[in-house]
């Protein structure tokens, strides 16, 4: 406080001391308290004032907002319905009121709220706009859309209204609109924070990376701090192979998640470094910031009357995606007898192939994606789900919330994301011996349910027939082909420098990986060049289709994986089309997926223990034709009868640890580690 308003301060003590029945001096001592920030102080002389006034509607209205300050919502309600009561045209105590019980969560209480502020006072732009963030809040997209464009246009122009409309159209999946509105929000705002952050994460989903990245920095000039900004502008950077000040940007990372700020998302981390420690300290920042609190309750579920563990797989990628495609026959396969399967679906209900063929595998399929995370909570407990499967777990428009208001009295987190939560939401993380070893188990934070094999597979993908040759593909007729479709952000600098020593030591081979933006192409070729490797010698494909996708496959020789994010469906992809994977072995759960891969197919021999070491097989296997062919010959002769692909045997040993752990919660056993077979 400078020393003028502390003089001030002084005064009006001094004034109350002389006179402490005069409101307002407390008032006025109230109103400089609040102009500084210090709430706590300016609290107790909204409340002498309303002790000593208690019909002022203005005085209450004033108590509210500063108990709404110091987040003592309940008693800041009752203030704001005080006033009210006391006069029920007050418009700006509706609206306060209504900010009350958005933080409560009680959005129906608030949009009432908000109303009225809108019928006495349709002027004020501020209560319209807080009823779309709300309805927003809701997931009552398309009506808060609706209601925005049914606005006069100089509602509409406003800044904050393009940036709420491109949120609801985000959502509603209209990308170009969405961005279209952000765009307008920007162009009338050009520091609109909110809306460059928002524009730079959409284009990021719409994998416009360098658009991205433009946005991301121009975020970071206007607020370096802003939450999770340091993590997706590296991110996003690394979708471009841009590794200027890699080192230091990430050794930021790593110093905020060791001091709890959050700087950067768990999936992202997890991209970056092979830590597992620091993995379950991102997850659990990620965690406290943005789920609620865990419900201390335990659904009580009665018993189904068949006798059916009733189980639910919960996701928004009922759709063509990497979980949909490697789970698909699990759904089919699981045992009707012993199991009623229920999908709730939080993405859009499709009319595509893979979501037809999802709907007829599960028992019931239910598209939740209008209702809020405690409804479709609600609805679990309402079916009697006993065990309720998360296969999103951190990646886009995962909605822990679900799991936060407990959907089941068994929380399992499984496929979607690799790695812990570093929360209470989940009893389980579904694993096996190699992703989850002794060493590591410390840093997940969940039960572990170990099966044999991680990965669920789908026996009915197709294996299409090579329909391009090398050329048509852009590669060189003749030469070692070493591929990796894996995510350019998997790729790290260490990563790509490895596999130019490998290139250096078998002349004529080329690298062959995923390229979506120009900006990226440029700048891997300049890598390579600086590393000695001629930029022609990487070759790099776009995105295609899935059975394009997966023919092409056959055109490589070896499929070189990543660290420390491994390949995971495309590693599965790999091998089922015939490919080998060579991996290297590394700490955290994501680093360690490919190597359960190869175990479970029995190529134990594609797991390097280090990078001397991975070099070394990649060298030998291009240059030493017959063990190649002999990975080759093992691939075709047993990869289908392998553990990986015996989608029967790992849905028997799924249900056996389904039924272990429920088994034990209906004993009342202290949880524990689980193993099935």
């Amino acid at each position: 406080m400078s020393s003028n308003l502390q003089q001030a301060a002084d005064t009006l003590m001094a004034a109350i001391r002389a006179h402490p029945d005069d409101a307002r001096h407390h008032l006025q001592l109230g109103n400089l308290l609040a102009g500084v920030g210090d709430w706590a102080a300016a609290e107790v002389c909204y409340a002498n004032c309303c002790h000593l006034q208690p019909k002022s509607a203005n005085l209450q209205y004033n108590w509210g907002v500063s108990l709404q300050e110091l987040s003592r919502i309940p008693e800041a309600i009752e203030a704001f319905e005080r006033a009210l009561t006391i006069n029920p045209g007050y418009a700006a105590a509706f609206f306060a009121l209504g900010l009350a019980y958005k933080r409560l969560e009680a959005f129906d209480a608030a949009l009432v709220a908000f109303d009225c502020a809108i019928g006495l006072d349709g002027k004020d732009p501020k209560p319209r706009l807080e009823r779309g963030r709300t309805l927003l809040q809701m997931g009552r997209h398309a009506e808060c859309l609706a209601e925005i464009d049914a606005q006069p246009d100089a509602f509409r122009a406003d800044p904050e209204v393009q940036n709420l409309r491109g949120i609801a159209l985000k959502h509603l999946g209209r990308a170009q609109e969405a961005l279209a509105a952000y765009d307008l929000a920007i162009r009338a705002r050009p520091d609109y924070l909110d809306a460059i952050y928002n524009r730079a994460n959409l284009r990021l989903l719409a994998r416009q990376f360098s658009l991205a990245l433009e946005d991301f920095d121009r975020a970071h000039a206007l607020k370096p701090d802003l939450d999770w900004l340091p993590g997706l502008r590296l991110y996003t950077a690394m979708h471009v192979f841009d590794w200027r000040e890699v080192d230091a940007r990430l050794a930021a990372l790593l110093d905020d998640v060791s001091q709890g700020r959050r700087g950067v998302q768990p999936l992202v981390l997890e991209c970056l470094v092979d830590d597992p420690a620091a993995h379950q300290q991102a997850a659990r920042i990620w965690h406290q910031s943005t789920q609620a609190p865990r419900v201390a309750w335990e659904p009580a579920v009665a018993p189904a009357q068949d006798g059916r563990i009733r189980v639910a797989y919960v996701s928004r990628d009922f759709k063509p995606h990497p979980v949909a495609y490697l789970m698909a026959e699990v759904f089919e396969l699981h045992d009707r007898e012993r199991f009623e399967v229920i999908g709730i679906n939080y993405g859009a209900a499709r009319d595509d192939e893979v979501q037809a063929r999802l709907r007829a595998g599960f028992d019931r399929f239910l598209d939740v994606a209008h209702l809020q995370d405690k409804q479709i909570a609600e609805l679990c407990r309402q079916l009697g789900v006993d065990i309720a499967v998360d296969l999103t777990g951190f990646t886009e428009g995962a909605r822990g919330g679900i799991f936060a208001w407990r959907a089941a009295p068994v929380q399992m987190l499984y496929i979607g994301y690799l790695g812990t939560s570093g929360s209470p939401l989940y009893d389980y993380l579904i694993a096996d011996p190699v992703t989850v070893p002794p060493e590591t188990r410390p840093f997940h934070d969940e039960r572990i349910l170990y099966l044999p094999s991680y990965q669920a597979n789908d026996r009915r993908r197709p294996r299409p027939p090579t329909t391009k040759g090398r050329a048509a593909l852009g590669l060189p007729e003749t030469g070692f082909v070493y591929c990796c479709f894996n995510n350019p952000c998997k790729i790290t600098p260490a990563v790509f420098e490895t596999w130019m020593t490998i290139l250096r030591q078998v002349p004529g081979s080329v690298l062959w990986v995923l390229e979506e933006d120009p900006r990226a192409a440029e700048n891997l070729r300049a890598h390579a060049a600086r590393l000695g490797v001629a930029g022609e010698r990487i070759v790099l494909a776009g995105r295609a289709d899935r059975d394009a996708y997966l023919a092409s496959l056959r055109a490589a020789d070896l499929f070189l994986d990543t660290l420390p994010y491994n390949a995971g469906a495309t590693a599965s992809d790999a091998l089922w089309m015939g490919l080998p994977v060579l991996t290297r072995l590394g700490q955290s759960f994501c680093a360690r997926v490919a190597a359960s891969l190869l175990t479970a197919v029995g190529l134990p021999e594609l797991i390097a223990r280090d990078a001397d070491d991975y070099v070394r097989r990649a060298v030998d296997l291009a240059t030493r034709p017959g063990l190649l062919d002999g990975l080759r010959q093992r691939l075709r002769d047993g990869a289908r009868d392998s553990a990986l692909f015996d989608a029967p045997g790992f849905v028997r040993t799924l249900e056996a640890g389904y039924e272990a752990v429920h088994r034990a919660r209906l004993s009342g056993a202290a949880p524990d580690d689980v193993r099935v077979g």
